[in-house]
């Protein structure tokens, strides 16, 4: 799946995170909560410069 949004990529097993057309970070969710494993992709995207102010 490809998508902008980190509510659906909170679902997903691994993400990779890109940035000028390479990869950026990659995640594993594990044994994370789907609640934990979303705030860890709003961290990244915070790095990355995303907004993401309205999401949380």
């Amino acid at each position: 799946m490809v998508t902008h949004d980190p509510f659906s990529a909170s679902f997903c097993e691994r993400i990779l995170f890109l940035k000028d057309g390479k990869i950026f970070n990659e995640i594993f969710r594990g044994e994370k909560s789907r609640k934990d494993f979303f705030n860890e992709i709003l961290d990244i995207l915070t790095l990355l410069g995303g907004e993401v102010g309205n999401v949380r």
